[in-house]
């Protein structure tokens, strides 16, 4: 013989079944893994002025080995930059088909670089 559940326990195992997705999908999204970290830690930062000053927009996350054009609004204008993370490098380019001068960046950055920036690659 089925017992039938009462509508109130239902209703509880429902809910708290939702908030373990709900906080299960919140740590996911809180610490990338595998791929995805790889991805978001070839993120960099550049600045309009050396020393790590001035305006900045971060840049990335780019696919390792892929050229990236800076955009119009920061082409010739990076004067200085860093990665986020320690085991990243990013290769900065003077031409935006990564040609021409380049300079490799990591986590402790280049605090004093010409006007020249137009592309990006990240290498590791």
């Amino acid at each position: 013989m089925k017992k039938a559940l009462g509508f109130q326990r239902l209703t509880a195992a429902a809910a708290a079944l939702a908030a373990v997705g709900l906080l299960s999908a919140g740590t996911a999204a809180a610490a990338p893994s595998g791929e995805a970290a790889v991805l978001e830690a070839g993120k960099w930062r550049g600045f309009t002025q050396t020393g790590f000053s001035g305006p900045d927009n971060w840049f990335g996350p780019g696919t390792t080995g892929s050229c990236t054009y800076v955009g119009d609004n920061w082409n010739d204008k990076i004067r200085s930059a860093r990665t986020q993370d320690t085991a990243v490098r990013v290769e900065l380019w003077e031409h935006a088909n990564c040609t021409g001068t380049s300079i490799t960046i990591d986590d402790s950055g280049y605090g004093n670089i010409g006007r020249w920036v137009s592309a990006y690659r990240v290498t590791t």
